[in-house]
């Protein structure tokens, strides 16, 4: 074999596309489509070129992914910024769809009449992000590049990026990236807390994508040829083409493409489009694409081999294709090319011409195809049908045939082609196998087909095989959520040389032989509801070719119990491999209209035995694609010969069963929907565990119902009842059936069904080993994409930590003299409903602290800080999730139906709803015991539920404390964050706290307590919602928390807690199914008389710590010179992102030294997120934009640190630092002479000083300094004349004179033209 035929292909197809990303069905919505979150972190940037005429830029950071695209905020005048913006998205992808996306990062320099100029830019495949550990880039620096000037670095930024697919969970770290820099709290060095540019040792590549020619390309245009061109597209570069080939279907290029890379790159996709060029349209049409990693290329080039392409069939190419569809129906021709990466110091992007490329050796290959029958062609309106192989180009047909009742037999070996391909099968085009049909509209309509590698048909010894039929969706005949068909053949693929030394294999029609197909039904669950009641009429229909058979119908249930066998005499080929597969469809029964499919499985013959299977097998429902499930059926098989059918009796289904009581405490349902556009007003439920093998004797004793209740409300009906049914239940809890519920109103003509829903039985036997499964009960959730993990210290860490981190300022140790002082706000704020229960009680406003990065200290540290945690358990979780028993559980009441939709019903369906759920209408809440009748003396009476939970009038506190790593919601990367509380619709039932939001913060400070009235039993859901408030448009819901106050009223493990503990809640949002941050909160629940005794636990978030930060620039010294031979220098210093301060200017400097003595103050909160400081030097002008000389950025976290610790002023003494430019690569720009003093706030009073020279100027004070003479602003007359007065005294006076004597004469002669 030649060297090139040992390179394998590199380019990506079929399920390689996923890159490891596998996504479980149950995910999957009516589309294929699941739910990914993309969280991308801006952190910083530094060293980013100077884009502006004072060689500095306005930085702003733009976000482009799947289309949209948002920005961060704009810093003025900068180099260096920390943006510090979270970006948020929700996306709706289908799992092969996730290859193409990309995820686009540009630094822009704003302008405000200009366009924005782009700084640099980097680009990511999302695929990429989540290939790696934990799906996650995290505080990666990103070198820019700007790929249009090819100048290399543009600057650098930092960012975090986080993929999550559904079912995934981010990790948690202990920094967020701002300040991965440790400050050293001894370090008294200036110059080494200067923050530096990332040292990324980068290495420049060209990717070079030769291309060669194509062939057999689809006819585009309207005279049957096409206007092909390439185009290659990689790392955030712009794409580049070949040249347009005209009119040609087999074009010839010769050309490579160009393309700059430099590694380290977080980009790995290669992608290439083939496109037809249109004059008169703006818009290319495109023909296909395909992709290739950057990382296979790397390590091996790909010599010249040609590349298959596939798209949607021709007549829906453009409508595809503007969905971003592109389903890969059919070969649309074949490309030769070759890639390689060659290392360059200075890659730059173009394109050239190229010797041909060598064409890979050819083989020639034997195509034998048998066709045997077709069965379930159940299309309307076709009466024929033929079966043509495609592989690439070449089209091999059988002969058309009439279909008899749904069925073909063809028998029919095709003649055998000889065909040449490309002696390396992976070069081989992909094998079609097209079912096409006829109807009287169309000659040609395909009704289905199967693709396979060229590899995997490859073989002289195949076996018939039955396939399934994928449906062409673009097909007339395309039925939605019907198979097409199933096909009978065997396919032959070898080397001509071997092949004629094999003959063929003979194909002779098999003589039947008589079986008798048996079905043991026993029971579905969770079936796809089809009637508009929310329920089914399931029966099942077994098919295998012309033969087929029933079972009964269970009518009104999800859930259906059949134990019955259907007995189907069938005569099959023999040998058996030969015989099509058992098909099974559940349908659901409808009187007046076609029964509707709800899904079907499939079962291969051959595997099927003649002894009866000793356990059934649960097979799941699918309708036209198997990867799509919705639903499950218990069944078995047997396949008899029919001679030795009495040799093998039909054996009862029934399992061994136990007698037994099920008890079923029915407490009463809750938040039930309206129904039909009216409030449901007395429920009643109903119960049953019926069979079909029931009598209606036993049917009726199987059915239990509730009495009608409207107390306290209709939506929350208390029922109050027990019921004990003697049942026998299954040993074997695989055969454990489910008790049905049905909800119907009383209140109403006619008692409609207003909602059900199912209680698997299995998990309550007391012999079964199966893990109990509370639906109200919200998952665990350890982390939050991106959240900061609260660490785990030891004693001897805390007691360190303690010493370190202080959180809070002095505040009065005397809560009640704190409160008096606070009673005309409260009374002003609060307000009392009918029942006397207080509203909401408010704090002042405090500022944003970030309590989740440190850990709590003593009291004493916080010198009278009561911590409302302190003497609180904390529970990480829910508490729910720390109860060893919940009282009282859960279960959906569902409505709605998925299938039989009419026509008028599916224009208004929501497509992307996922096909594994139904929409909930309410819960029915209540308790399930299995008893076993051996224990019955052991077994007490029920317990009267209407004495033990008559319904009291409660009191219910919310304590909220913080909100952590909440989801941003506004443009500007965070939210504005307030509470609503509410357990009902009654105005007394909610309370909204809008008025309190929170501005611009993801970590709000909320410490509140919401007080609201309830009824216990009766409104027990309480939902604490966290809401984004917007000033113009309706605010957003961040997500929500529902707690079931019954659950914890009635718990006895909650009335033995004395003191409420602290649980962390996760929030959740109706649109996603990603976590939405979390809540610190606890809940007390007490009799209103109780609350009447029992005051509020009082609350006050903790405060920062007020200090004074105080920078003195003394001098400055070997300044580069921005005008000829001098520079007008002044400095500006800058805490964050806060007001810029100014010195004043030190004019005319020839020898690069200034001397200000200029004192800056900022007042800041420790602890501080980034304290960072910004010295820039900057050159005056008048007229022009001032020139920025240089820049240097300070890491005061040592010194930050060394202050909380010590609580006392601490200084930097003055000293030199040396300020740099990116655009000056190297050069040291200037040099500053400055001091730094951060004080407490109380001896900053205690010392005062002064801004600039201005008094107070003391602590220090601060002379004038001492500049040359001609150090002063150019419009300074009075100036000019102390620098040379003595020396040209003479010259100043005779200048005068002259000036004067001019005046004179100009008004004389003015004088003497005027009169």
């Amino acid at each position: 074999m030649s060297r090139q035929e040992n390179y394998g292909s590199k380019q990506i197809k079929g399920n390689e596309r996923l890159g490891g990303l596998k996504i479980d069905p149950k995910f999957l919505d009516g589309k294929g489509r699941a739910d990914f979150q993309v969280r991308v972190h801006i952190i910083e940037a530094r060293e980013l070129k100077g884009r502006g005429k004072n060689l500095m830029s306005d930085p702003l950071t733009y976000i482009t992914l799947d289309g949209q695209k948002q920005h961060t905020k704009i810093f003025k005048n900068t180099t260096s910024c920390t943006f510090d913006h979270l970006f948020f998205y929700d996306f709706k992808w289908k799992p092969e769809e996730v290859l193409k996306k990309k995820l686009l990062v540009q630094v822009m320099d704003s302008n405000t009449i200009r366009r924005n100029v782009l700084i640099g830019q980097y680009e990511f495949d999302v695929l990429y992000v989540y290939g790696e550990p934990d799906h996650e880039i995290w505080h990666k620096w990103l070198l820019l590049t700007d790929t249009d000037s090819n100048e290399g670095a543009q600057g650098y930024l930092k960012v975090s990026v986080i993929v999550l697919a559904p079912g995934d969970q981010s990790k948690t770290h202990q920094s967020d990236g701002i300040d991965d820099e440790e400050g050293n709290e001894d370090s008294e060095d200036l110059q080494s807390m200067i923050l530096k540019p990332p040292n990324i040792d980068t290495q420049g590549y060209h990717l070079n994508v030769f291309c060669y020619r194509a062939e057999h390309l689809p006819k585009m245009d309207t005279f049957g040829k096409a206007d092909p061109f390439l185009e290659a597209r990689f790392g955030g570069n712009k794409p580049i083409r070949t040249s347009v080939k005209k009119k040609t279907l087999n074009p010839v290029w010769n050309e490579e493409l160009r393309i700059p890379v430099f590694t380290p790159t977080l980009s790995n996709i290669i992608e290439l489009k083939l496109f037809d060029w249109e004059k008169k349209t703006k818009s290319n049409d495109l023909i296909s694409s395909t992709y290739f990693r950057f990382t296979d290329i790397q390590l091996e080039e790909m010599a010249p081999r040609w590349i298959n392409f596939y798209g949607p069939p021709k007549s829906s190419m453009g409508t595809m294709f503007k969905k971003g569809q592109t389903e890969e129906t059919v070969f649309k021709g074949r490309i030769l090319i070759g890639i390689n990466a060659e290392i360059e110091d200075n890659p730059k992007l173009g394109m050239g011409p190229t010797q041909s490329g060598r064409l890979p050796a050819t083989e020639a290959y034997v195509v034998r195809f048998d066709v045997f029958e077709g069965t379930e062609f159940q299309a309307r309106g076709i009466n024929s049908v033929f079966v043509e192989l495609a592989i690439g180009q070449e089209i091999i047909k059988t002969k058309r045939h009439r279909i008899k009742k749904g069925a073909v037999s063809w028998w029919e070996a095709v003649q055998e082609k000889v065909l040449t391909f490309p002696k390396d099968m992976s070069q081989c085009p992909d094998v079609f196998i097209n079912v096409y049909s006829k109807t009287k509209v169309s000659k040609r309509s395909r009704l289905g087909f199967m693709r396979y590698s060229f590899a995997e048909c490859f073989g002289l010894d195949h076996k018939p095989t039955w396939c399934v039929l994928r449906p062409d969706k673009k097909s007339t005949q395309y039925v939605e959520g019907v198979v097409p068909g199933f096909l009978a053949y065997r396919l032959d693929i070898g080397k001509k040389r071997e092949c004629d030394r094999k003959k063929r294999q003979k194909m002779v029609e098999q003589k039947l032989k008589k079986y008798e197909l048996r079905m043991h039904l026993y029971q579905g669950r969770n079936l796809p509801p089809a009637d508009k009641n929310g329920l089914s009429d399931p029966y099942c229909k077994i098919r295998i070719g012309k033969y087929s058979a029933k079972c009964k119908t269970i009518e009104r249930t999800l859930n259906p119990t059949w134990y019955e066998t259907v007995v189907l005499p069938v005569e099959l080929p023999d040998p058996i491999n030969y015989a099509p597969n058992i098909s099974v469809m559940c349908y659901d029964w409808d009187a007046a209209s076609s029964d509707d499919l709800l899904g079907r499985f499939d079962v291969k013959t051959v595997d099927v035995g003649q002894r009866f299977p000793p356990s059934p097998k649960w097979y799941k429902l699918y309708t036209d694609v198997p990867e799509i499930t919705f639903g499950e059926v218990l069944a078995s098989f047997q396949l008899v010969p029919y001679a030795k059918k009495k040799n093998y009796p039909i054996p009862p289904l029934a399992p061994e069963f136990k007698d037994c009581i099920i008890e079923i405490s029915a407490i009463g349902v809750r938040s039930l929907l309206p129904s039909k556009m009216r409030k449901i007003s007395k429920p009643a439920i109903e119960f049953d565990l019926v069979h079909s093998k029931m009598k209606k004797k036993e049917k009726k004793k199987m059915i239990h119902s509730t009495q009608p209740s409207k107390s306290p409300n209709g939506p929350n009906a208390n029922f109050l009842e027990t019921f004990r049914i003697p049942v026998k239940l299954p040993l074997n809890h695989i055969f454990a059936t489910s008790l049905n519920m049905r909800v119907y109103d009383h209140g109403r003509m006619g008692n409609p069904l207003v909602g059900a829903g199912a209680i698997p039985l299995g998990q309550f036997l007391p012999w079964a080993d199966i893990p109990f499964v509370a639906q109200n009960i919200p998952p665990k959730v350890d982390k939050i994409p991106g959240a900061i993990e609260e660490m785990e210290l030891t004693e001897d860490e805390e007691e360190e930590e303690e010493k370190v981190k202080i959180i809070a300022d002095v505040i009065p140790t005397n809560i009640e003299e704190v409160n008096e002082k606070l009673i005309d706000l409260l009374e002003f704020e609060t307000e009392h409903n009918e029942m006397g229960f207080v509203g909401i009680r408010t704090i002042p406003e405090v500022r944003e602290t970030f309590l989740d990065e440190f850990v709590d200290s003593d009291e004493e540290e916080y010198v009278g800080f009561k911590d409302p945690k302190e003497g609180r358990n904390k529970s990480n979780y829910e508490l729910e999730h720390d109860f060893k028993e919940l009282p009282f559980y859960e279960w959906d009441l569902t409505r709605g139906k998925v299938r039989g939709l009419s026509a008028f019903e599916k224009m208004f369906q929501d497509k992307s709803r996922n096909p594994n759920t139904v929409r909930s209408v309410g819960k029915f809440k209540g308790k399930i015991t299995v008893h076993d009748t051996a224990n019955m003396e052991d077994l007490e009476k029920p317990e009267d539920l209407q004495e033990l939970f008559k319904p009291k009038n409660m009191v219910v506190r919310v304590y909220v404390l913080r909100g952590m790593q909440l989801v941003p919601k506004d443009a500007n990367g965070s939210s504005d964050p307030y509470i609503v509380v509410s357990n009902g619709k009654k105005k007394e039932n909610i309370i909204n706290d809008r008025d309190n939001y929170k501005k611009e913060t993801l970590r709000p400070n909320f410490y509140q307590c919401f007080e609201l009235p309830c009824v216990l039993p009766g409104n027990s859901e309480l939902k604490i919602q966290v809401f984004d408030w917007d000033r113009i448009t309706s605010d957003d819901l961040i997500g929500e928390t529902i707690i079931d106050l019954e659950n914890r009223w009635f718990s006895q493990e909650w009335q033995d807690m004395s003191t409420k503990p602290v649980e962390y809640r996760t929030l959740w949002s109706p649109t996603s199914s990603n976590p939405q941050g979390k809540l610190e909160m606890w809940v007390e629940i007490m009799t209103a008389e109780q609350a009447a005794q029992t005051p509020q636990t009082p609350l006050e978030a903790p405060k920062p710590l007020p200090y004074e930060l105080r920078i003195i620039v003394w001098n400055t010294k070997d300044v580069v010179f921005m005008d000829k031979n001098m520079s007008d220098i002044f400095v500006t210093c800058q805490l964050n992102d806060g007001k810029k301060q100014s010195s004043d200017i030190h004019w005319r400097s020839k020898d690069g030294k200034g001397a200000f003595n200029w004192r800056y103050i900022f007042p800041v909160e420790l602890p501080a997120r980034v304290p960072r400081i910004k010295f820039q030097l900057w050159d005056k002008d008048i007229l022009n934009p001032n020139d920025s000389i240089g820049e240097a950025n300070i890491n005061l976290k040592g010194l930050f640190k060394r202050a909380e610790k010590r609580k006392t002023s601490q200084t930097i003494k003055q000293q030199w630092i040396t300020l740099l430019h990116p655009n000056f690569d190297g050069e040291e720009r200037g040099k500053i002479e400055c001091s730094i003093e951060i004080l407490p706030e109380s001896e900053a009073r205690a010392k005062p000083a002064g801004l600039g020279r201005k008094e107070p100027n003391q602590n220090p004070h601060l002379e004038d300094p001492v500049r040359p003479l001609d150090s002063f602003a150019p419009w300074r007359l009075d100036k000019y004349a102390k620098i040379g007065w003595g020396k040209y005294r003479k010259y100043v006076y005779c200048g005068v004179c002259c000036v004067l004597c001019l005046l004179i004469l100009i008004i004389f002669l003015y004088l003497k033209t005027m009169f």
